[in-house]
């Protein structure tokens, strides 16, 4: 049996099948004669079903890494419509943090057919894995820095290396002139948002503002985030972004430890990623590593990522 673990919505969505990864993936398991099962994580009836010797395949919906023989994590990914399927976990805590980007193994035409289909999808829609504002028209106007913000501050474990308020004052204090944006998250806790307005207020040139993330991607040179899926989506635009936290796409990002780091990086961040082959790193962390639910081939892919998993 496969068994999915999911809490709360989730596991609605689960049940009335309107996510579109899990009813696929139930209906080629049942092609080899396997049942597929949602249950609520960390219930009872979850704990019997993961009784060692039962030989169930267990998936675990949301951001709680861990490694077992039996396991994989899934999780909607950074660009809306790819999925995570990973032994170890999503987001930051995935295999793919471990990957080495090598673009000279990677076909340039396929990954510039592939970057294009999906970049100008999701522009011209104004696609992003959380609903977004509207586009503005005319385009915001021209900022040094777009930061964008999370809650990743307060897991228990912790990932960040700069703080929010290290984030927006290191960069407001060495960009004293230019328009600085900040987005908090659209799923930001009030608490939070009110450090974030504190925060942004002790500078006259940095404006927090709830824009599309397209668009204050679209008017910032630079981009800095501890590890959002916002950050990610910048390099749909080619913008270079700093991250300030673990993440999985580091490979195409300057990571910024300390804030000396981050001041380094807005100094010379842009010069450094000119010649990044943003399409080359598209095409391997979305196509090689994520599944996209769209794809014929989705099931397929998936299945076969399971069937390796139960035969370890």
């Amino acid at each position: 049996m496969v068994v999915i673990h999911a809490d709360g919505a989730h596991l609605a969505e689960l049940v009335t099948g309107t996510d579109g990864f899990f009813p696929k993936l139930a209906e080629r398991a049942l092609r080899d004669g396997i049942q597929t099962r949602a249950v609520r994580a960390h219930s009872k009836v979850a704990e019997m079903l993961q009784a060692p010797g039962l030989g169930h395949v267990h998936i675990v919906f949301g951001d709680r890494p861990n490694y077992a023989p039996d396991v994989l994590h899934v999780a909607p990914g950074p660009v809306k419509g790819f999925w995570y399927l990973d032994e170890v976990g999503v987001g930051a805590n995935s295999s793919i943090r471990f990957g080495q980007f090598a673009p000279e193994r990677l076909d340039k035409d396929a990954a510039e057919w592939f970057f294009n289909g999906v970049v100008s999808w999701m522009l011209e829609h104004n696609i992003s894995p959380v609903d977004q504002p509207a586009r503005i028209d005319p385009p915001a106007p021209k900022a040094r820095v777009t930061i964008f913000c999370q809650e990743i501050e307060r897991h228990p474990f912790r990932a960040h290396y700069l703080t929010t308020e290290q984030m927006i004052r290191t960069v407001a204090e060495h960009e004293t002139d230019r328009a600085i944006y900040v987005k908090p998250h659209p799923l930001q806790t009030k608490p939070m948002r009110r450090d974030i307005m504190a925060t942004a207020q002790d500078y006259p040139n940095v404006q927090v503002t709830d824009a599309s993330v397209h668009d204050l991607i679209a008017a910032a040179d630079l981009v800095v985030t501890q590890n959002s899926r916002a950050g990610f989506e910048a390099l749909m635009q080619k913008k270079p972004v700093v991250t300030c936290a673990k993440s999985d796409y580091w490979q195409a990002t300057l990571t910024a430890r300390t804030p000396e780091d981050l001041r380094e990086a807005m100094d010379f961040g842009k010069a450094a990623m000119e010649d990044f082959p943003y399409e080359k790193y598209f095409y391997w962390h979305l196509h090689r590593h994520l599944l996209e639910v769209a794809k014929e081939d989705f099931a397929d892919r998936a299945w076969k990522r399971i069937v390796e998993k139960a035969f370890i």
